[in-house]
């Protein structure tokens, strides 16, 4: 499980993205994504994505997506999509991308699925740039090696990585009903995290069964 804390304001933590690596019973590898957290004080947002892959991300066989508010519940086989759409990745799964980028290349370009629709797509490019020093949120000074994404050209997320993975990221988010968050997320331990939860993101959490 890799928990990673957001932030609207870059500094106090006002929700989780939760990942979790696991095999489905028919072999496949599957990454499940849950989102909680509250980007305006009166609004708790829930998003969660699970892709089932053979090993490589862009090889992905299904994937479901779910977000509130927004009353978004699909689910996609990539082999019911047009020849277009096939190649894409889910936005979520773009993590794995530059888990692989951490590690080797300058650059990947790829495509990537708008979630509810996924023949709807963007042009997506994933560079590599060089290690760099890094203050998290929590005071601690580092260093990471930085990753940026490019859509459709104009600058998007930012990721740094070390040798466990992405440790920050700067994140900006436009979800299909053209809602917008921005922020940075920050790897942390479900210790870390829980003291600085309200008690509807916990809810959330908790209701998405990610952290059993």
């Amino acid at each position: 499980m890799h928990i990673h804390a957001l932030s609207n304001n870059g500094t106090t933590p006002d929700g989780a993205l939760v990942r979790r690596d696991s095999l489905s019973p028919d072999g496949l590898r599957v990454l499940d994504s849950v989102l909680a957290m509250r980007p305006t004080p009166d609004v708790v947002l829930r998003a969660r994505q699970r892709v089932e892959y053979d090993g490589n991300i862009r090889n992905w066989v299904r994937y479901s997506t779910q977000r509130e508010p927004g009353g978004i519940d699909v689910a996609f086989e990539r082999a019911d999509l047009p020849p277009g759409s096939r190649d894409g990745v889910p936005s979520f799964a773009r993590y794995l991308l530059v888990l692989e980028l951490a590690t080797v290349g300058a650059w990947t370009e790829y495509t990537q699925l708008d979630d509810a629709d996924p023949t709807r797509t963007r042009q997506a490019l994933l560079v590599r740039t060089d290690t760099q020093p890094l203050l998290l949120p929590d005071g601690v000074s580092t260093s990471a090696m930085r990753i940026d994404q490019l859509l459709d050209g104009s600058p998007a997320n930012a990721f740094w990585c070390d040798s466990f993975g992405v440790l920050q990221a700067d994140y900006i988010e436009t979800f299909p009903d053209g809602t917008r968050i921005s922020g940075i997320s920050w790897r942390t331990t479900w210790e870390g995290i829980v003291p600085w939860l309200d008690a509807e993101v916990r809810g959330a959490l908790d209701a998405s069964g990610i952290l059993a």
